[in-house]
């Protein structure tokens, strides 16, 4: 695995400043848990409200944003890409919405059940 730098990234969506408030309450009692948040082509794929967590907690102290707590799948995502235009001819549009058939197989599937995008 290769983990990245989250600094600079920006949310893919709109966040639910409640969600947030727990996910940074639950990252200062148990640090980051879970799935990593997942990275493709340098832009977040998964964890807008994770970053927007980590972001509010770095205000409180700015080593949080050096965890290594992203993990690039570009090559996974560009496989499945590959393996659906050989099968099918064509491969859809990146959709946040639906990104399971783009992870299957890979090691993240062990975290389909945390991605709600899946």
């Amino acid at each position: 695995m290769r983990y990245v730098d989250i600094k600079y990234m920006n949310p893919i969506n709109q966040t639910d400043p409640v969600r947030v408030a727990q996910l940074k309450e639950s990252m200062k009692e148990k640090g980051f848990v879970g799935c990593p948040i997942l990275i493709f082509n340098d832009t977040l794929l998964t964890g807008s409200h994770r970053i927007e967590a980590l972001r509010q907690l770095a205000e409180e102290d700015d080593r949080v944003l050096f965890w290594d707590v992203a993990e690039d799948v570009t090559d996974i995502v560009n496989r499945a890409y590959d393996r659906r235009i050989e099968k099918e001819g064509w491969a859809p549009d990146l959709d946040y919405g639906n990104i399971g058939w783009l992870l299957e197989g890979s090691w993240v599937e062990q975290y389909k059940d945390e991605i709600d995008e899946w």
